[in-house]
């Protein structure tokens, strides 16, 4: 089984928003699934397209990234050169944690006309699915039918030097993920993204899927994944790269514009791979 190293928690000289806590992480996640670790990711897209280590966009879909603290000012501008369609821009961390670089980014990313939303980074051992999800809410993960809006996605996987289940059972782990995706949906109408990896999921939530979820699957890797986790038998989007050619996280949309659309602007979405 691969290993389980940080990537988006909270860069270590990000100033929280409350008292310093567990909140703000220490480390970059950065995860291995089944294919290419890639290097660091970089601040900019034209940086990011000449790495050396850059993987190659996957043909077909629409393409876009996620990014967080780590990558700061990101050119926006260069990233949609590149051929970005839409960010998800990390907003909060467990119940008090909300990173102070999404303000610009967010921001950034609608500027040049890219499709953005908030994600949030769950932690089940700092507070309750409700709770977190205010938090969210309140600080950048709403979602509206304005068709340039993402639904929020909520990030389930490890935590550097916490037990990979927080410390909860699996069913404990299943409630609290359907709670956070009832209370998301009952405030905004949609039910969040899912993202996670394969080997999290197995070992920590078992054979099971939340209703109607939209799957984010992480799987680092040249060809499309494979193993698919719970109850999901596809994906509607693969995060395959965290070394370009995209700024942060390159990630890719299966389905056409059609489908796109009613992604971003359609109200009680229904995820096709569940």
């Amino acid at each position: 089984m691969p290993s389980y190293r940080p990537r988006h928690l909270a860069p270590s000289s990000a100033p929280p928003t409350s008292s310093p806590s567990s909140e703000a992480g220490t480390s970059r996640r950065s995860l291995l699934r089944g294919g290419v670790l890639g290097a660091a990711a970089l601040g900019t897209g034209a940086a990011a397209l000449t790495a050396p280590a850059a993987m190659a966009a996957p043909s077909g879909g629409i393409h876009g990234q996620d990014v967080s603290g780590w990558q700061g000012e990101v050119d926006w501008a260069a990233q949609k050169e590149l051929g970005s369609r839409f960010a998800y821009v990390k907003a909060t961390e467990g119940r008090s944690y909300r990173s102070p670089a999404f303000d610009h980014q967010y921001r950034g990313a609608g500027k040049v006309g890219l499709v953005r939303g908030g994600y949030h980074f769950a932690r089940p051992d700092s507070g309750g699915p409700e709770e977190q999800v205010d938090f969210f809410l309140n600080n950048g993960g709403s979602w509206s039918t304005d068709g340039k809006t993402l639904p929020g996605m909520v990030d389930f996987e490890g935590y550097h030097g916490i037990p990979l289940d927080y410390g909860l059972s699996q069913q404990e782990m299943r409630e609290w993920i359907s709670t956070f995706s009832w209370r998301y949906r009952q405030a905004t109408g949609r039910r969040p993204a899912i993202y996670t990896n394969y080997y999290w999921w197995r070992d920590v939530v078992g054979d099971w899927t939340p209703k109607n979820s939209p799957l984010f699957l992480a799987a680092y890797r040249r060809t499309e994944p494979e193993l698919l986790p719970g109850r999901w038998w596809d994906w509607e989007m693969w995060q395959y790269s965290d070394s370009g050619p995209f700024a942060g996280d390159s990630n890719l949309f299966r389905g056409g514009e059609e489908q796109f659309a009613r992604f971003v602007g359609e109200y009680d979405y229904g995820a096709p791979g569940i």
